[in-house]
């Protein structure tokens, strides 16, 4: 289970990551997909890949609680379909407000989770912890299926088979998420989806609400942000880990999808340059 931690500014995305965002106490306004939108206690907002979201403002008594693990975990869950289908399409429609018990339905989840992972810090053997994972994962799952029911009950919508269009947008997502560091031109996608640049790029967008290219490099920007705030790593060494041919072709594709270069962008999250 992955560790959350809050603070303005915060944004929640990561290419190896997916699961649930749940305000339990205050209010705050968080930017996702460029939307702004007001959150209080009760509001789900679902975590993956392609949801980006950052924290804008936070009341004093904020508190949030997540379920929040590597993506593959929650592949059972069916989470991603539901990017590639109109009727549930995610990005427009990223959050469910819970009534009271299905807050308390997502709170035991979350004890019986970070209960086993508290075992695990202390150190257990190593047969033991294996266990304890499996256990947590199970546990991840469940809160999984559990929550993407109510996301569907809360929408109207009953899940189906996908058409071939749909099929095509999920292959694309998940072979944007293996190949962002190597691939970041819209042509090579489409290539492997056996269609013009100019039809894959429409069917896209007509999907999602996004063009490819701007998938490919909000995935591109949102995992270098995650890097530039490692204090270790130099620009010169995130420009590497993400496959960039030097450090001025990465400042120009960050600063072309951010509107400042990694070290304004550092400076004005106060990390070090």
């Amino acid at each position: 289970m992955a560790i959350f931690n809050s603070h303005i500014g915060r944004q929640i995305v990561s290419s190896t990551k997916a699961g649930f965002l749940l305000c339990t106490d205050g209010n705050a306004n968080l930017l996702i997909n460029g939307n702004e939108l007001q959150v209080s206690r009760g509001l789900l907002c679902l975590i993956s890949p392609f949801l980006f979201i950052e924290i804008v403002s936070e009341s004093e008594d904020c508190k949030w609680e997540t379920i929040y693990d590597d993506k593959d975990i929650f592949q059972s869950t069916s989470i991603y379909i539901f990017y590639a289908t109109p009727e549930n399409n995610l990005f427009k429609k990223p959050c469910i407000q819970l009534d009271e018990k299905q807050i308390e339905e997502f709170m035991f989840f979350v004890d019986k989770i970070k209960a086993k992972q508290s075992i695990i810090d202390s150190k257990p053997k190593e047969d033991d912890s294996a266990m304890l994972r499996h256990n947590i994962i199970l546990l991840e799952q469940a809160a999984g299926i559990e929550f993407i029911s109510i996301y569907l009950q809360n929408r109207s919508c009953s899940p189906r088979d996908m058409t071939k269009i749909e099929i095509a947008v999920f292959n694309f997502f998940d072979l944007l998420l293996q190949n962002y560091t190597t691939h970041r031109d819209v042509e090579w996608y489409a290539k492997q989806a056996n269609l013009s640049t100019a039809y894959f790029s429409q069917t896209i967008r007509q999907q999602i609400g996004f063009t490819p290219s701007l998938m490919i490099k909000q995935i591109v920007v949102a995992n270098a942000k995650m890097l530039l705030a490692q204090p270790g790593l130099s620009i010169k060494e995130v420009a590497v880990k993400l496959n960039f041919a030097n450090q001025f072709a990465f400042l120009k594709y960050f600063k072309s999808g951010t509107g400042m270069s990694p070290s304004e962008y550092r400076k004005r999250e106060g990390m070090c340059c």
